[in-house]
């Protein structure tokens, strides 16, 4: 086989791999070679990517490879015919072109876990394009705390002819809908783990991609591809409840100008709180930050469009500028209605078959 298309193969498989696992299998893909089809498997127990390649064959065989060593070596080679020799017996692995030999020792593939069987409730097919934009609108929001396991993964919700995607950490909160011309097909809410998405957003080109649920897995099968995740079998907050509904003040401003602004401003924050002050008066955003630690302070002045009482707010700038960077309007508002709650960003113009809602919790002020 060609080592570019091996290289194309190994990179998609390569994000599911753990660096360390207290299963060293894991390390390992499984090499499964029937006919002229080689398929490569790669699992951490909790999502398992599969990937087909034609190659031309000459005996069947299965083999674990170890994956960071073989990745590497393909990674390195210019694009050149391959060829794989495995002896069984040894389970060591030549790999051999026009001016090289390396040699892998490799594992039994009967250590290598089985993918479990996968048996679908439910089917529904959607474009790549569009699940790699919900993917990116959301998961950056997840949360790492394994004691809110629901928090870890991102909320498929339907409704109607609406497929919603939420994710929160507590601190901001991320809904995406998108509508369909007729009904979503998903049945139920279901909670994917964010690794599962992240993997699948890299190794999804464009295309469509049928999607599949069972009671407790999702499989996705794209492009000689088929990825299978464990669901998170959690009860997903209230998220709705969070979300404030009077909201009296309404600033308009350039998404980009102010999302280098605050990175500017947010150098001179506290490197624990990252705190940012923004003061919104009619024509005019004070954006402010004060390191009472280390002695530095800067502010900058954007023009805006602001309606409401004069009111002066904290945010995380880390927050802030994740959550401009995940949307792409030129021009963004935020909704707000006092300094104690959370504060609405939405794009301004935004397609009208997706509509996105962004929140972000603010921080108490230093006097």
């Amino acid at each position: 086989t060609s080592s570019s298309d091996l290289q194309r193969m190994l990179a998609k498989v390569g994000g599911v791999v753990p660096t360390k696992s207290t299963m060293p299998i894991l390390e390992n893909l499984l090499f499964d070679l029937l006919n002229d089809t080689l398929t490569i498997t790669a699992t951490d127990l909790e999502v398992s990517l599969t990937v087909s390649l034609q190659v031309r064959g000459i005996e069947d065989g299965r083999i674990a490879v170890p994956a960071k060593r073989l990745t590497d070596t393909i990674r390195n080679l210019p694009n050149i015919i391959t060829t794989f020799s495995i002896d069984t017996a040894t389970n060591r692995i030549k790999v051999t072109t026009a001016n090289g030999e390396y040699n892998l020792t490799g594992e039994d593939a009967k250590e290598f876990p089985a993918v479990p069987p996968f048996k679908g409730t439910e089917e529904v097919t959607m474009e790549n394009d569009l699940i790699r934009k919900l993917i990116y609108r959301t998961s950056f929001a997840v949360s790492a705390d394994e004691l809110r396991p629901a928090m870890m993964g991102v909320l498929l919700q339907p409704k109607g002819i609406e497929l919603r995607a939420v994710a929160t950490d507590g601190h901001r909160l991320v809904k995406c809908s998108h509508k369909f011309e007729n009904t979503v097909g998903l049945k139920r809410d279901i909670i994917v783990p964010a690794k599962a998405l992240n993997i699948l957003s890299k190794s999804a080109e464009s295309g469509s991609n049928t999607i599949s649920i069972s009671d407790t897995h999702i499989k996705f099968n794209f492009d000689s591809t088929e990825l299978i995740s464990r669901l998170i079998e959690e009860t997903y907050p209230n998220y709705e409840s969070v979300i404030p509904q009077e909201n009296n003040k309404t600033l308009t401003v350039n998404r980009e100008q102010l999302l280098s602004s605050i990175r500017r401003v947010g150098l001179y924050a506290s490197a624990t709180t990252h705190q940012i002050r923004f003061q919104m008066g009619k024509q005019a955003l004070n954006i402010s930050a004060q390191d009472i630690d280390f002695g530095g302070e800067a502010k900058e002045t954007l023009e805006c469009e602001y309606s409401g009482d004069e009111m002066e707010i904290g945010f995380n700038s880390q927050y802030v500028m994740e959550i401009l960077a995940h949307l792409d309007s030129e021009q963004i508002s935020f909704n707000f209605s006092s300094p104690t709650r959370a504060g609405i960003v939405s794009p301004v113009g935004s397609k009208e078959s997706e509509d996105v809602m962004m929140l972000v919790m603010p921080v108490r002020l230093n006097a």
